[in-house]
């Protein structure tokens, strides 16, 4: 499902994700979604682009190099405490979802990725209602 958004000032989002095709299809769909969207190629690109603004969620893929989105989810964390992250894997294992979920991620999405559960994740994370995952 594919939700309409209409937006006063449009939620600001960070996608991070070592894979340009991906980052940059997520970023295409979240923006016609009506986001602001920035982007970033791992954890560290992630940390310097938070320090020069302001965001509402970060979606991560979980491993990249220069720290991952679990890396990046521990740091976020410290830094930004309530700042909803979404973590996206094609290599989900039990062990990092729970990990994860401990870090206070508001969403654990498996690949191949279909952009109507990333738009829902996004959704409910932005409205509060986090700690949903899906397959």
């Amino acid at each position: 499902m594919v939700y309409g958004v209409t937006r006063q000032a449009a939620e600001r989002l960070l996608v991070v994700d070592d894979d340009e095709e991906m980052r940059d299809l997520m970023r295409k769909v979240l923006e016609k979604e009506g986001f602001r969207v920035a982007v970033a190629s791992d954890g560290r690109q992630a940390m310097t682009t938070l320090l020069q603004g302001a965001f509402d969620l970060v979606v991560t893929d979980m491993l990249m190099p220069h720290d991952g989105g679990l890396e990046l989810l521990e740091k976020l964390r410290r830094t930004h405490p309530s700042l909803p992250v979404i973590i996206v894997t094609a290599f989900g294992d039990w062990h990092s979802y729970t990990r994860a979920l401990k870090l206070g991620a508001a969403a654990f999405i498996s690949k191949p990725l279909r952009m109507s559960d990333l738009i829902a994740a996004v959704h409910d994370a932005l409205e509060g209602r986090g700690a949903a995952a899906s397959s």
